[in-house]
C-alpha cells in the first residue's frame, strides 16, 4: 500500500496513541502531589478576611488565638498580609477537631480544623501542599494542548483536513485557555486555599464567555452583514441564512446565561443547582466557541494550501453555469486555478495532468457543468485527450465519490495509487477535503479567490457539519468537561 492509500485508509489511527502518555503522567503527578502534601500537611496557614475602617488583623498576636478543644492544633506564627489581613500558621498536635477563634473584642475570625493521620484539615477540605495540585493542573492542560496541537500539525502536513482535525484544534484552544488562566493565577499567587482553587475551576468557563463576549458580538454582527450581502447576490435560500441564524442563536444563549441567576432566584432553586446549571451553560458556550474558532482556523489553513508536486489527476468541482452554457465567474475561477497549476508543473518539467471536470446538469442548465468546463478548457488550449468527464454529481460529496470512480476506470487502478488534486473556490477547499475523505480518497486541494461574503456561511456550514458528523465524540468530551466542573462545584459546596 503506497503513501496515498495509507493516508486514505485511517489517517489518525497512530496519532491518538500519543495521548497514552497521559496515563503515566497523571500517575506520576498523583504520586508527586501525595508525597508533597504528606511532607507539609502537619502545618497549615489560615488567612483572615480583608478588613475595613482601619481595623488590622496584623496587629493581633498569638495570644489572641483560642481553641474550643485545646491540644489539637497550635498557632506558631502570624504573617501580616495586605489590607489588614493576617495569616496564622498552625501546627498539628494530636488527632481531633477544634474550632479556632482569632481576634479580640473588635473583630474575630472563626475556623474549624481537624487533625487526621498527622495532617491538618481546614474547613473539612483544605490542606497544606494543595499548590502542587494547582501546578499539576497547569502541566496537565499544557500537555493536553501540546498533544492536540501535534495532531493538528501532523494532519496539516499530510493534507488531511477534516472534522477530526477541527475537533483536535478545538481541544487545543480549550486546553490552551485553561492552561494560560491556571498558570496566570498560579504565578500571580492570588489563591491562598484549596477552596479558592476549586472556585476558580468552577468559574473558568464563565471567564472565557466574559472575555469573548465583545469579540463574539462583533463577529455576530459582521456575519449577519455578510449574510445580507450573500442573499443580495445569491438569492434567499435556507443555506444562505446560516450566519443570521447562528448569530441569533448565540445572542439568545448569551442572554440566557447572563440572566440565569436572576431566573434561578425567581424559581427559588437551591444555590448548588444554580451553580451547576451555570457551569453547564458556560461550558457548552465555551466549548462551542472553541470548536467554531477551530473550524474557522482549519478552513482558513485548508484554503491556503496547495499541492507542491505533480498531480496525475485534477478534479474541478462544479458550481453552476450561465444560461448560455459558459462557466459562471466562480466556476471559471476554479477551472483557471487548476489550469494554472498544471501549466506551472509542466513548466517545471513534469508530465501533464488529466483534468476531471465534475458536475451534473441542473434543471435550469442547458448542459452539464462538466461539459461546460470541458469546452472552457479546450478553448484555452487543453488537449481533449487530457479531459475525462464526471457529469452525474449534484453535491460535493457526489463530486468526489463519482470522480473517484471515473479516475479508477480511466487509470485502471485504485484512485489512491495515483496522485489526485482538486480545484475549487478557496472558501470551499475544506469542504472538498471532507467529502474526498468520506469517499475514501486521499487528495490535495487548491482554491481560487472569491469575494469575502462567501466565507462566513462556508465556515458555519462546516461547523454544523462537524456537530452533525462528530456529535458523539463532541458530546462525550463535553460531558467529561462538565463533570469536572460539577465535581469541583460539589466539593466546594461541602466546604
Amino acid at each position: 500500500m503506497n503513501q496515498h492509500a495509507r493516508r486514505a485508509a485511517v489517517p489518525t489511527r497512530g496519532l491518538w496513541r500519543r495521548f497514552l502518555i497521559l496515563i503515566p503522567l497523571v500517575a506520576i503527578m498523583a504520586v508527586g502531589c501525595y508525597l508533597h502534601i504528606r511532607s507539609v500537611c502537619d502545618t497549615y496557614q489560615a488567612w483572615t478576611p480583608v478588613t475595613i475602617e482601619g481595623v488590622d488583623y496584623g496587629q493581633l498576636t498569638l495570644d489572641d488565638v483560642s481553641y474550643s478543644n485545646p491540644g489539637v492544633v497550635e498557632a506558631i506564627d502570624i504573617e501580616r498580609g495586605l489590607n489588614g489581613a493576617a495569616g496564622v500558621t498552625f501546627r498539628a498536635v494530636a488527632p481531633g477537631e477544634t474550632d479556632v477563634t482569632f481576634g479580640n473584642d473588635q473583630l474575630a475570625t472563626y475556623w474549624h480544623m481537624a487533625v487526621r493521620d498527622g495532617a491538618i484539615i481546614f474547613a473539612g477540605v483544605s490542606f497544606s501542599g494543595w499548590e502542587s495540585i494547582h501546578l499539576c493542573l497547569c502541566v496537565l492542560f499544557g500537555v493536553l494542548a501540546a498533544l492536540f496541537g501535534s495532531v493538528v500539525v501532523r494532519l496539516q502536513r499530510t493534507h488531511w483536513f477534516g472534522y477530526g482535525m477541527v475537533a483536535s484544534c478545538g481541544g487545543m484552544l480549550f486546553c490552551l485557555f485553561q492552561c494560560a488562566l491556571f498558570t496566570y493565577i498560579f504565578v500571580n499567587g492570588s489563591l491562598v486555599s484549596f477552596g479558592g482553587m476549586l472556585y476558580q475551576i468552577t468559574v473558568m468557563a464563565d471567564y472565557f464567555v466574559m472575555i469573548t463576549l465583545i469579540p463574539m458580538a462583533v463577529a455576530a454582527l459582521l456575519v449577519s452583514i455578510s449574510n445580507i450581502a450573500l442573499i443580495r447576490h445569491e438569492g434567499l435560500r435556507p443555506v444562505n441564512l446560516l450566519g443570521i441564524a447562528a448569530s441569533l442563536l448565540w445572542v439568545a444563549a448569551t442572554f440566557f446565561w447572563l440572566q440565569w441567576w436572576y431566573l434561578a432566584a425567581n424559581m427559588a432553586l437551591p444555590v448548588p443547582v444554580m451553580q451547576f446549571a451555570d457551569s453547564v451553560i458556560a461550558v457548552a458556550m465555551t466549548y462551542g466557541e472553541c470548536l467554531l474558532a477551530a473550524t474557522i482556523l482549519c478552513a482558513w489553513i485548508a484554503s491556503r494550501t496547495a499541492p507542491r508536486r505533480h498531480m496525475d489527476y485534477l478534479v474541478v468541482l462544479g458550481c453552476g453555469i450561465r444560461p448560455d452554457g459558459t462557466p459562471s465567474p466562480l466556476l471559471a475561477g476554479r477551472v483557471d486555478r487548476a489550469r494554472e497549476f498544471d501549466a506551472a508543473r509542466i513548466a517545471a518539467g513534469e508530465a501533464p495532468a488529466t483534468f476531471v471536470p465534475s458536475g451534473g446538469q441542473g434543471p435550469d442548465e442547458v448542459m452539464s457543468e462538466a461539459q461546460s468546463m470541458r469546452d472552457y478548457l479546450v478553448a484555452r488550449g487543453v488537449d481533449p485527450e487530457r479531459i475525462v468527464l464526471e457529469d452525474r454529481s449534484t453535491t460535493t460529496r457526489e463530486n468526489m465519490a463519482f470522480s473517484r470512480q471515473v479516475i479508477e476506470q480511466h487509470a485502471g487502478r485504485d484512485a489512491n495509487e495515483v496522485a489526485v488534486g482538486f480545484s475549487t473556490t478557496n472558501y470551499h477547499v475544506f469542504r472538498g477535503y471532507v467529502c474526498a475523505h468520506q469517499a475514501g480518497m486521499a487528495v490535495a486541494g487548491m482554491g481560487s479567490k472569491t469575494r469575502a461574503y462567501f466565507w462566513p456561511n462556508a465556515f458555519l456550514r462546516e461547523f454544523v457539519g462537524l456537530l452533525a458528523g462528530k456529535w458523539k465524540g463532541i458530546l462525550v468530551t463535553y460531558v467529561v468537561i462538565a463533570a469536572i466542573y460539577a465535581f469541583a462545584e460539589y466539593v466546594l459546596s461541602m466546604m
